[in-house]
């Protein structure tokens, strides 16, 4: 992994500016690919579609920004956000109206990414009602709109507890090779057991 000098953002709302990360290169050696299409490269580290501004609070698109570097150094900050964080960028960017469709594409799948993050990690969430509604609506628009591959779709269903309709939407696929067979059973298998947890690929 080369860092390049690093990108220099500007607030929309209050002109804060803060430097993120900007890679020259990056590998995907020791990569962590999950069951809800989330990837983890340690030596090509995610920069945050959505940053919050350090200044004022609010959020915004990153890829909306001008492409300005500063001259000289670098950066390790990559603007990701926590559960909490990313919940409020949701409520804020939908509230507006104004994403366009890939972009809306990116912060629901944020937001779902994030909520999931609670088995990636060691730390437990206590999800309440809302956080669990707001999971199920948002993945039902992520099945409904762009998820097109049925093991996807049933992966997507056990996840917000819908068992019998991931089984049967599985019980429908065709198994092609190894790697596609062992993924449908390991989904089974949760779905026999009820768990909801997403689990990692490799």
């Amino acid at each position: 992994m080369n860092l390049a000098n690093p990108q220099i953002l500007t607030c929309p709302f209050c002109g804060e500016k803060k430097e993120i990360m900007c890679l020259m290169s990056g590998n995907t050696i020791g990569a962590k690919v999950w069951s809800d299409n989330k990837s983890i490269y340690p030596m090509y580290p995610e920069i945050s579609f959505v940053q919050k501004c350090p200044r004022c609070g609010k959020f915004y698109i990153r890829t909306r920004q001008e492409a300005v570097w500063a001259e000289t150094g670098y950066s390790f900050e990559q603007g990701l956000l926590t559960y909490e964080e990313m919940k409020q960028a949701f409520a804020q960017l939908m509230e507006t109206g104004d994403l366009t469709h890939d972009e809306e594409i990116n912060v629901r799948m944020m937001l779902h990414h994030a909520h999931n993050d609670n088995f990636r990690s060691e730390q437990t969430t206590e999800f309440t009602d809302d956080d669990l509604t707001l999971f199920r609506e948002n993945a039902l628009w992520l099945i409904q709109n762009i998820i097109r591959d049925n093991v996807m779709k049933a992966e997507f269903y056990r996840e917000i507890g819908e068992f019998e309709k991931a089984k049967s939407i599985l019980d429908e696929v065709p198994v092609s090779d190894d790697f596609y067979k062992s993924l449908v059973e390991r989904i089974q298998e949760r779905i026999a057991n009820r768990d909801s947890a997403v689990f990692q690929l490799y």
